[in-house]
């Protein structure tokens, strides 16, 4: 085998890989808003950016408005999990200044996001 058949192997590999990997992680979400939709109704928002790492936030609102549940997701890779946001569970949207400062820029646009229309 040459280095060029080699090389397009190691291509193809690597490229159903990331296939797999991707679909576990859809599947995981997926999973997640299942859950989070049985707590209250589901808000979801993402940062906007193409070129920087994507940030996810799925939130879940009781009938009084308030946050019952958080979770966020950002990375650039399909490696990335959700994450449990404590800092805004009990609050309701408009989150205060102090709250959104203590938040990542990226969480920050994407709970803007999940809560515009």
């Amino acid at each position: 085998m040459d280095s060029t058949t080699t090389l397009i192997l190691v291509a193809i590999v690597a490229w159903i890989g990331q296939i797999a990997l991707g679909f576990f992680q859809i599947r995981s979400f997926n999973r997640m808003v299942q859950s989070m939709s049985q707590k209250g109704h589901v808000k979801i928002g993402r940062t906007k950016s193409r070129w920087k790492a994507r940030t996810l936030i799925v939130v879940a609102e009781n009938d009084q408005q308030t946050i019952v549940d958080a979770k966020v997701l950002n990375g650039i890779s399909v490696f990335a999990r959700p994450k449990t946001l404590d800092k805004i569970v009990g609050l309701s949207y408009p989150l205060s200044a102090a709250v959104m400062n203590e938040l990542a820029k990226g969480t920050q646009e994407a709970i803007s996001v999940a809560y515009e229309g």
